[in-house]
Protein backbone atom coordinates (compact mmCIF):
# COMPACT_ATOMS: atom_id res chain seq x y z
CA UNK A 1 0.00 0.00 0.00
CA UNK A 2 1.20 3.57 -0.65
CA UNK A 3 2.65 5.36 2.37
CA UNK A 4 0.22 7.60 4.28
CA UNK A 5 0.66 10.82 6.23
CA UNK A 6 0.64 8.72 9.43
CA UNK A 7 3.43 6.52 8.05
CA UNK A 8 5.55 9.58 7.25
CA UNK A 9 4.89 11.03 10.71
CA UNK A 10 5.94 7.81 12.44
CA UNK A 11 9.06 7.48 10.30
CA UNK A 12 10.09 11.08 10.98
CA UNK A 13 9.18 10.94 14.68
CA UNK A 14 6.70 13.83 14.42
CA UNK A 15 2.94 14.23 14.56
CA UNK A 16 0.59 13.90 11.59
CA UNK A 17 -0.25 17.59 11.95
CA UNK A 18 3.46 18.42 11.52
CA UNK A 19 3.52 16.49 8.25
CA UNK A 20 0.38 18.37 7.19
CA UNK A 21 2.11 21.65 8.00
CA UNK A 22 5.14 20.57 5.96
CA UNK A 23 2.90 19.96 2.95
CA UNK A 24 0.77 23.08 3.30
CA UNK A 25 2.53 25.61 5.56
CA UNK A 26 6.23 24.66 5.67
CA UNK A 27 7.24 28.15 6.86
CA UNK A 28 5.83 27.42 10.33
CA UNK A 29 8.33 24.59 10.88
CA UNK A 30 11.98 24.77 11.78
CA UNK A 31 14.56 23.81 9.18
CA UNK A 32 15.53 20.73 11.20
CA UNK A 33 11.91 19.53 11.31
CA UNK A 34 11.45 20.18 7.60
CA UNK A 35 14.55 18.08 6.87
CA UNK A 36 13.26 15.17 8.97
CA UNK A 37 9.90 15.17 7.21
CA UNK A 38 11.49 15.65 3.79
CA UNK A 39 13.84 12.70 4.37
CA UNK A 40 10.96 10.49 5.54
CA UNK A 41 8.92 11.35 2.44
CA UNK A 42 11.86 10.49 0.18
CA UNK A 43 12.60 7.20 1.97
CA UNK A 44 8.97 6.03 1.95
CA UNK A 45 8.15 7.28 -1.56
CA UNK A 46 5.17 9.17 -0.17
CA UNK A 47 2.98 11.04 -2.69
CA UNK A 48 0.53 13.58 -1.22
CA UNK A 49 -3.01 12.80 -2.31
CA UNK A 50 -4.17 16.34 -2.90
CA UNK A 51 -7.52 15.36 -4.39
CA UNK A 52 -8.63 12.55 -2.07
CA UNK A 53 -11.67 14.47 -0.88
CA UNK A 54 -12.94 14.99 -4.42
CA UNK A 55 -12.32 11.37 -5.34
CA UNK A 56 -14.22 10.14 -2.27
CA UNK A 57 -17.10 12.31 -3.40
CA UNK A 58 -17.06 10.59 -6.78
CA UNK A 59 -15.93 13.65 -8.73
CA UNK A 60 -12.56 12.33 -9.87
CA UNK A 61 -12.80 12.13 -13.65
CA UNK A 62 -9.64 13.92 -14.64
CA UNK A 63 -7.15 13.40 -17.45
CA UNK A 64 -3.82 15.22 -17.75
CA UNK A 65 -2.22 16.37 -20.99
CA UNK A 66 1.52 17.12 -20.83
CA UNK A 67 2.85 18.92 -23.89
CA UNK A 68 6.42 19.28 -25.13
CA UNK A 69 6.01 23.00 -25.95
CA UNK A 70 2.45 24.26 -25.49
CA UNK A 71 3.06 27.57 -27.26
CA UNK A 72 3.71 26.02 -30.68
CA UNK A 73 0.73 26.05 -33.09
CA UNK A 74 0.97 22.30 -33.72
CA UNK A 75 0.22 21.58 -30.08
CA UNK A 76 -2.84 23.81 -30.18
CA UNK A 77 -4.27 21.54 -32.86
CA UNK A 78 -3.32 18.39 -30.95
CA UNK A 79 -4.87 19.77 -27.74
CA UNK A 80 -8.10 20.60 -29.53
CA UNK A 81 -8.40 17.00 -30.70
CA UNK A 82 -7.80 15.68 -27.18
CA UNK A 83 -10.25 18.15 -25.65
CA UNK A 84 -13.06 17.36 -28.08
CA UNK A 85 -12.90 13.64 -27.26
CA UNK A 86 -12.56 14.01 -23.49
CA UNK A 87 -15.35 16.59 -23.27
CA UNK A 88 -17.71 14.39 -25.24
CA UNK A 89 -17.00 11.56 -22.79
CA UNK A 90 -17.55 13.74 -19.70
CA UNK A 91 -13.94 13.92 -18.48
CA UNK A 92 -12.13 16.98 -17.15
CA UNK A 93 -8.87 17.82 -18.94
CA UNK A 94 -5.89 19.57 -17.35
CA UNK A 95 -2.94 20.90 -19.35
CA UNK A 96 0.71 21.41 -18.48
CA UNK A 97 3.75 22.50 -20.46
CA UNK A 98 7.17 20.85 -20.20
CA UNK A 99 8.78 23.65 -22.25
CA UNK A 100 11.41 21.23 -23.62
CA UNK A 101 12.82 20.80 -20.09
CA UNK A 102 13.33 17.22 -18.87
CA UNK A 103 13.19 18.22 -15.20
CA UNK A 104 9.95 20.14 -15.75
CA UNK A 105 8.52 17.15 -17.59
CA UNK A 106 9.19 14.95 -14.54
CA UNK A 107 7.68 17.57 -12.23
CA UNK A 108 4.55 17.66 -14.37
CA UNK A 109 4.20 13.88 -14.12
CA UNK A 110 4.75 14.06 -10.35
CA UNK A 111 2.14 16.80 -10.04
CA UNK A 112 -0.56 14.82 -11.82
CA UNK A 113 0.29 11.71 -9.82
CA UNK A 114 -0.10 13.74 -6.64
CA UNK A 115 -3.47 15.03 -7.81
CA UNK A 116 -4.52 11.47 -8.67
CA UNK A 117 -5.32 12.07 -12.32
CA UNK A 118 -6.91 8.90 -13.68
CA UNK A 119 -4.98 9.08 -16.93
CA UNK A 120 -2.07 10.92 -18.56
CA UNK A 121 -1.49 11.84 -22.19
CA UNK A 122 2.05 13.00 -22.87
CA UNK A 123 4.02 14.26 -25.85
CA UNK A 124 7.43 13.64 -24.28
CA UNK A 125 10.83 15.21 -24.57
CA UNK A 126 12.63 11.90 -24.11
CA UNK A 127 12.12 8.42 -22.68
CA UNK A 128 9.45 8.43 -19.95
CA UNK A 129 8.25 4.87 -20.45
CA UNK A 130 9.66 3.44 -17.20
CA UNK A 131 8.07 6.23 -15.15
CA UNK A 132 4.69 5.72 -16.82
CA UNK A 133 4.82 1.94 -16.36
CA UNK A 134 5.36 2.59 -12.66
CA UNK A 135 2.24 4.74 -12.61
CA UNK A 136 0.29 1.98 -14.37
CA UNK A 137 1.11 -0.29 -11.43
CA UNK A 138 -0.63 2.31 -9.24
CA UNK A 139 -3.71 2.44 -11.48
CA UNK A 140 -2.85 5.56 -13.48
CA UNK A 141 -2.91 4.68 -17.19
CA UNK A 142 -1.03 6.64 -19.83
CA UNK A 143 -0.68 7.10 -23.58
CA UNK A 144 2.49 8.45 -25.18
CA UNK A 145 2.06 10.61 -28.29
CA UNK A 146 4.86 10.79 -30.84
CA UNK A 147 7.67 8.27 -30.43
CA UNK A 148 6.79 4.58 -30.55
CA UNK A 149 6.78 3.12 -27.04
CA UNK A 150 6.10 -0.66 -27.08
CA UNK A 151 4.63 -1.57 -23.69
CA UNK A 152 1.97 -3.86 -22.28
CA UNK A 153 0.74 -1.20 -19.82
CA UNK A 154 1.35 2.15 -21.57
CA UNK A 155 -0.46 2.99 -24.80
CA UNK A 156 1.05 4.87 -27.70
CA UNK A 157 -0.07 6.87 -30.71
CA UNK A 158 2.92 7.21 -32.98
CA UNK A 159 3.76 9.42 -35.92
CA UNK A 160 6.41 8.38 -38.41
CA UNK A 161 8.90 11.19 -37.74
CA UNK A 162 11.73 9.33 -39.41
CA UNK A 163 9.57 8.63 -42.44
CA UNK A 164 8.73 12.33 -42.64
CA UNK A 165 12.41 13.22 -42.62
CA UNK A 166 13.03 10.68 -45.35
CA UNK A 167 10.32 12.24 -47.54
CA UNK A 168 11.91 15.66 -47.06
CA UNK A 169 15.34 14.33 -48.02
CA UNK A 170 14.05 12.51 -51.10
CA UNK A 171 12.17 15.62 -52.24
CA UNK A 172 15.21 17.87 -51.88
CA UNK A 173 17.44 15.41 -53.69
CA UNK A 174 14.80 15.09 -56.38
CA UNK A 175 14.90 18.83 -57.11
CA UNK A 176 18.69 18.79 -57.32
CA UNK A 177 19.71 19.96 -53.84
CA UNK A 178 22.92 18.51 -52.40
CA UNK A 179 23.97 20.83 -49.54
CA UNK A 180 21.27 20.62 -46.86
CA UNK A 181 21.17 22.31 -43.46
CA UNK A 182 18.99 20.77 -40.73
CA UNK A 183 17.54 23.21 -38.16
CA UNK A 184 16.44 21.80 -34.83
CA UNK A 185 17.54 20.32 -31.52
CA UNK A 186 18.30 16.62 -32.12
CA UNK A 187 20.43 16.40 -28.97
CA UNK A 188 17.53 16.77 -26.54
CA UNK A 189 14.27 16.36 -28.52
CA UNK A 190 13.82 12.77 -29.69
CA UNK A 191 11.41 13.76 -32.46
CA UNK A 192 14.00 16.14 -33.95
CA UNK A 193 16.59 13.36 -33.82
CA UNK A 194 14.25 11.02 -35.69
CA UNK A 195 13.53 13.66 -38.35
CA UNK A 196 17.25 14.24 -38.86
CA UNK A 197 17.84 10.49 -39.16
CA UNK A 198 15.11 10.34 -41.78
CA UNK A 199 16.70 13.19 -43.72
CA UNK A 200 19.93 11.21 -43.85
CA UNK A 201 17.99 8.15 -45.03
CA UNK A 202 16.41 10.12 -47.85
CA UNK A 203 19.51 12.05 -48.89
CA UNK A 204 22.43 9.68 -48.26
CA UNK A 205 24.74 11.41 -50.72
CA UNK A 206 24.00 14.98 -49.63
CA UNK A 207 26.27 17.11 -47.46
CA UNK A 208 24.17 17.62 -44.33
CA UNK A 209 25.00 20.30 -41.77
CA UNK A 210 23.20 20.43 -38.42
CA UNK A 211 22.47 23.89 -37.07
CA UNK A 212 21.32 23.40 -33.47
CA UNK A 213 18.57 25.74 -32.28
CA UNK A 214 17.57 26.80 -28.80
CA UNK A 215 13.87 26.25 -29.23
CA UNK A 216 11.46 25.56 -32.06
CA UNK A 217 10.13 29.07 -32.59
CA UNK A 218 10.18 31.65 -35.38
CA UNK A 219 12.76 33.60 -33.37
CA UNK A 220 15.00 30.52 -33.19
CA UNK A 221 14.70 30.16 -36.96
CA UNK A 222 15.67 33.80 -37.49
CA UNK A 223 18.78 33.32 -35.36
CA UNK A 224 19.75 30.06 -37.10
CA UNK A 225 19.52 31.71 -40.51
CA UNK A 226 22.07 34.38 -39.48
CA UNK A 227 24.76 31.71 -39.62
CA UNK A 228 23.76 30.85 -43.19
CA UNK A 229 23.57 34.50 -44.27
CA UNK A 230 27.05 35.19 -42.87
CA UNK A 231 28.67 32.43 -44.94
CA UNK A 232 30.10 33.15 -48.40
CA UNK A 233 27.51 32.50 -51.10
CA UNK A 234 29.48 29.57 -52.52
CA UNK A 235 29.51 27.84 -49.11
CA UNK A 236 25.86 28.29 -48.18
CA UNK A 237 23.51 25.31 -48.16
CA UNK A 238 21.17 25.16 -51.12
CA UNK A 239 18.35 23.73 -48.96
CA UNK A 240 17.04 23.81 -45.39
CA UNK A 241 15.00 21.18 -43.59
CA UNK A 242 13.59 22.45 -40.31
CA UNK A 243 12.33 20.31 -37.45
CA UNK A 244 9.06 22.28 -37.48
CA UNK A 245 7.27 24.94 -39.50
CA UNK A 246 8.00 27.77 -37.07
CA UNK A 247 11.76 27.33 -37.49
CA UNK A 248 11.32 27.14 -41.24
CA UNK A 249 9.23 30.33 -41.38
CA UNK A 250 11.75 32.20 -39.23
CA UNK A 251 14.64 31.08 -41.43
CA UNK A 252 12.75 31.94 -44.61
CA UNK A 253 11.98 35.44 -43.30
CA UNK A 254 15.64 36.10 -42.48
CA UNK A 255 16.86 34.84 -45.86
CA UNK A 256 14.37 36.95 -47.81
CA UNK A 257 15.27 40.04 -45.78
CA UNK A 258 18.91 39.43 -46.70
CA UNK A 259 18.05 39.22 -50.40
CA UNK A 260 18.55 35.46 -50.67
CA UNK A 261 15.96 34.00 -53.01
CA UNK A 262 13.62 31.22 -51.88
CA UNK A 263 13.53 28.75 -53.56
CA UNK A 264 15.93 30.04 -56.22
CA UNK A 265 19.01 29.99 -54.02
CA UNK A 266 17.76 28.07 -50.99
CA UNK A 267 14.82 25.64 -50.90
CA UNK A 268 13.07 25.18 -47.55
CA UNK A 269 11.04 22.29 -46.10
CA UNK A 270 9.27 22.50 -42.74
CA UNK A 271 7.44 19.97 -40.60
CA UNK A 272 3.85 19.81 -39.22
CA UNK A 273 1.80 21.73 -41.86
CA UNK A 274 0.28 24.22 -39.44
CA UNK A 275 -1.88 27.04 -40.85
CA UNK A 276 1.07 29.44 -40.91
CA UNK A 277 2.91 27.19 -43.39
CA UNK A 278 0.57 27.97 -46.27
CA UNK A 279 0.23 31.60 -45.13
CA UNK A 280 3.99 32.33 -45.27
CA UNK A 281 5.28 34.94 -47.71
CA UNK A 282 6.59 32.03 -49.78
CA UNK A 283 4.14 29.21 -48.98
CA UNK A 284 6.05 26.46 -47.24
CA UNK A 285 6.68 22.94 -48.44
CA UNK A 286 6.28 20.77 -45.35
CA UNK A 287 5.65 17.34 -43.89
CA UNK A 288 2.05 17.09 -42.74
CA UNK A 289 1.55 15.81 -39.20
CA UNK A 290 -2.22 15.82 -38.50
CA UNK A 291 -2.25 17.23 -34.97
CA UNK A 292 -6.01 17.29 -34.46
CA UNK A 293 -6.48 13.70 -35.64
CA UNK A 294 -3.53 12.49 -33.56
CA UNK A 295 -4.99 14.21 -30.48
CA UNK A 296 -8.36 12.53 -31.00
CA UNK A 297 -6.72 9.12 -31.49
CA UNK A 298 -4.62 9.50 -28.34
CA UNK A 299 -7.56 10.57 -26.19
CA UNK A 300 -9.68 7.70 -27.52
CA UNK A 301 -6.88 5.21 -26.79
CA UNK A 302 -6.60 6.46 -23.20
CA UNK A 303 -10.35 6.30 -22.62
CA UNK A 304 -10.32 2.68 -23.77
CA UNK A 305 -7.65 1.91 -21.16
CA UNK A 306 -9.64 3.68 -18.45
CA UNK A 307 -12.81 1.79 -19.36
CA UNK A 308 -10.95 -1.55 -19.05
CA UNK A 309 -8.30 -1.03 -16.33
CA UNK A 310 -6.92 -4.58 -16.55
CA UNK A 311 -6.67 -4.62 -20.33
CA UNK A 312 -3.20 -4.56 -21.93
CA UNK A 313 -2.30 -1.48 -23.93
CA UNK A 314 -2.59 -1.84 -27.69
CA UNK A 315 -0.60 0.62 -29.81
CA UNK A 316 -2.56 2.60 -32.39
CA UNK A 317 -1.43 2.16 -35.99
CA UNK A 318 1.21 4.88 -36.58
CA UNK A 319 0.14 7.92 -38.56
CA UNK A 320 1.99 8.10 -41.85
CA UNK A 321 3.92 11.17 -42.98
CA UNK A 322 2.75 13.12 -46.03
CA UNK A 323 4.77 15.56 -48.14
CA UNK A 324 2.93 18.79 -49.01
CA UNK A 325 4.74 20.60 -51.82
CA UNK A 326 4.46 24.39 -52.04
CA UNK A 327 6.44 27.31 -53.47
CA UNK A 328 9.36 27.21 -51.01
CA UNK A 329 10.87 24.30 -52.96
CA UNK A 330 9.17 24.39 -56.34
CA UNK A 331 8.90 27.99 -57.60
Amino acid sequence: MPASVKDVAAHAGVSASTVSNYLNHPHVLSERTRERVRDAIAELGFVPNESARQLRAGAGRTIALILLDAWLPYFSELSRGVEDVTREAGWSLFFSNSNRDAAQEQRNIDMFEAHRAQGILIYPLGDVLGRLEGLADKGIRSVVIGPEQPSSSVGSVAFDDRGGGRLAGEHLIGIGRRRIAFLGDPRTVSQSADRLAGLRDGAPDARIEVIATDGLTIEAGLLAAERIIAAPAAERPDALFAANDMLAIGAQTALLRAGIMVPGEVSIVGFDDVDQARQALVPLTTIRQPGYEIGRAAASALLRLLESPSAPAAPVTPFAAELVVRASTVG
